[in-house]
């Protein structure tokens, strides 16, 4: 008698566990060289354009060329690779702005890895002039994945300024590193500009109105913040207290209790944030969990009377405010395509840089001849 299994119609393989699971796990593999595929094809696009912009530069630094080469660079680009996008003469410019802000190429080589040339083309326009806070924001929006669309809401909302501003007694009462930690994860002002409150609002809409935008509101709160309740009970001795909002932060490894205030910050929030966190500590925490923390949002302070009110308080608290208008926006930028319509343009590529150089190096030797 054979050992080998009897073949099974297909229409009954594929109602089975095993086959359900082999479809999932190629499914899988699948996208994930979809995704490097995508990556692999930004960062070759992101370095072609940054020695496109050398190219450019070097040849009118050396050659005494006007801008308006540029525009003619672009026409025949356009011409003799057969129609190939991304070589406007506006994108050109940001391309030579790229190079000139980036001229070392092991810099280039770690910025063309972290996303796409729109991502580039919005911190261009915002830091051109400043490769230290162009990094700061690089840095951000690979580590947290920020749509280009989100990177330029952080860039127009100013989020180096307000990063980390809270007034806090992080440094007095938890671990140097913890501190800074958890004062990096504040942020002051808090800017909910998504929220569409009647002047007479009570903190109780206010609640409800960031529940109903949760996703945003996770959003402007920054990575690591999960969700765990509003309106959470505590049990104290023979009273009920109410948490406002809990979150857990998955990187510090806490508990934050946000309690909302609708008008200034007063001395008594603090007295009241600190039995929270006590209570939240006897009653949620456990395992590896850390020291909670709280955040005491209102719409406006006085820093001199939240440090005084904040020494000599063991728990770690800070202050900070919140408003929903924002400041103007930057200009628009004009997003190119992060890869192209058919990635069998990547093969064209290479072409494209080749021909820029030799039509480039013509044309000086036309002008010298």
């Amino acid at each position: 008698m054979s050992d080998v299994p009897a073949r099974l119609p297909a229409a009954e393989v594929a109602t089975s566990d095993a086959y359900r699971e082999l479809i999932g796990t190629l499914t899988g593999r699948i996208r994930a060289a979809q995704g490097r595929a995508a990556r692999a094809v930004n960062t070759e696009l992101v370095l072609l354009y940054w020695s496109i912009g050398r190219e450019i530069l070097d040849r009118q630094q050396a050659l005494g060329w006007g801008d308006d080469v540029v525009g003619r660079i672009s026409q025949d680009l356009r011409t003799d690779t057969g129609g190939v996008r991304g070589f406007s003469r506006r994108n050109l410019f940001y391309m030579r702005r790229f190079a000139a802000l980036w001229p070392d190429p092991e810099q280039v080589q770690t910025l063309s890895a972290l996303f796409g040339w729109s991502h580039h083309q919005v911190l261009l326009d915002a830091f051109a002039g400043d490769p230290e806070r162009y990094e700061w924001y690089a840095a951000r929006a690979a580590e947290q994945r920020w749509t280009v669309r989100h990177l330029k809401a952080q860039v127009d909302l100013r989020l180096h300024e307000r990063m980390g501003a809270a007034v806090a007694n992080f440094p007095a009462v938890l671990e140097p590193a913890d501190a800074q930690r958890a004062l990096d994860a504040t942020k002051d002002p808090y800017v909910f500009d998504f929220l569409d409150l009647r002047e007479s609002a009570h903190e109780r809409e206010l609640e409800q109105a960031l529940i109903d935008d949760i996703q945003r509101f996770l959003l402007e709160l920054g990575t690591g913040f999960a969700f765990y309740g509003r309106q959470k009970a505590l049990q104290v001795g023979k009273r009920e207290f109410f948490l406002d909002l809990l979150f857990y932060h998955h990187a510090l490894r806490r508990f934050v209790v946000i309690d909302l205030k609708i008008g200034a910050f007063e001395p008594e929030h603090v007295s009241k944030m600190n039995l929270y966190l006590n209570a939240v500590d006897e009653q949620f925490r456990h395992g590896d969990d850390q020291e909670s923390v709280g955040i005491i949002l209102c719409t406006s302070r006085d820093e001199t009377v939240a440090k005084l009110a904040l020494h000599r308080v063991y728990a770690p608290i800070a202050v900070s405010t919140w408003r929903t208008d924002t400041p103007p926006a930057l200009p628009p930028v004009d997003v190119t395509d992060e890869i192209p319509a058919d990635l069998g343009e990547l093969a064209q590529l290479d072409d494209v840089r080749s021909r820029l150089v030799e039509r480039v190096a013509r044309r000086a030797a036309e002008e010298n001849g």
